[in-house]
C-alpha cells in the first residue's frame, strides 16, 4: 500500500516552521516532499500545500500524524493506494483544490491509456509528478497530480482513470 499524505498549511508564514520541525523529526518515513502554493506577480499566497509519500510504516506514520495534528493552523488529509483498489472517487463542488494520486501496475503495458487521459484532460492539471520503482516486484509508477479548474472536468479525468486497468486511484480534496 503506498500512503501519500496532505497537508494544507493555512498560513505558511506562521506555521511553517513549527511544520518543518515536524518534518525533519519525522524525515526518515518520507520518501518525497513537494510543495507548492499560489504566486502571481501581485501576491504570494499565504495558504499552502505538502503533499508526502510515506515509507511503510504504520506506527511511524501515526506519530508523525499525532505530532502534526498539534499544530494549529494546518488540515491533514490522506490517501491509501492499495494495488487492488480501484473505487470510485468524486470531487465535491466545494473543493479548491484537489490531488489525485495514481498507482501504476505494470507500467509498460498501460502507459500510453495513462498518458492519453492526462493529455485529454491536461488543462485540469496544475502540476504532475511521476515516481517510477519497482514495488512488490512489479514494475510500478506512482503519479501525483494537483487539479484544478472546473468539477465536471476533474472527475472526468478521475474517472476515465478508473476505467483503465492496473490503475489505483485515490483523490485528496480541500474546500
Amino acid at each position: 500500500m503506498v500512503k501519500i499524505l496532505s497537508i494544507r498549511v493555512v498560513d505558511r508564514i506562521k506555521e511553517s516552521g513549527h511544520t518543518q520541525d515536524v518534518l525533519s523529526k519525522h524525515a526518515s518515513l518520507i520518501k518525497l516532499r513537494l510543495g507548492f502554493h499560489e504566486l502571481s506577480e501581485d501576491r504570494c499566497s499565504r495558504e499552502g500545500y505538502i503533499l508526502l509519500y510515506l515509507r511503510n510504516d504504520e506506527e511511524g506514520i501515526k506519530n508523525l500524524m499525532d505530532d502534526l495534528d498539534r499544530i494549529y493552523g494546518i488540515e491533514l488529509q490522506h490517501m491509501n493506494l492499495a494495488q487492488e483498489a480501484n473505487k470510485e472517487h468524486i470531487i465535491p463542488v466545494e473543493s479548491t483544490i484537489a490531488v489525485a494520486g495514481l498507482i501504476i501496475n505494470n507500467r509498460s503495458e498501460i502507459v500510453r491509456d495513462v498518458q492519453k487521459a492526462l493529455t485529454a484532460f491536461g488543462c485540469t492539471i496544475r502540476t504532475r509528478l511521476g515516481i517510477n520503482e519497482v514495488d512488490y516486484g512489479e514494475d510500478t509508477g506512482l503519479i501525483l497530480l494537483e487539479l484544478f479548474g472546473e468539477h465536471g472536468e476533474m472527475n472526468g479525468l478521475i474517472k476515465r482513470l478508473n476505467n483503465i486497468n492496473n490503475v489505483s486511484v485515490g483523490v485528496i480534496s480541500f474546500s
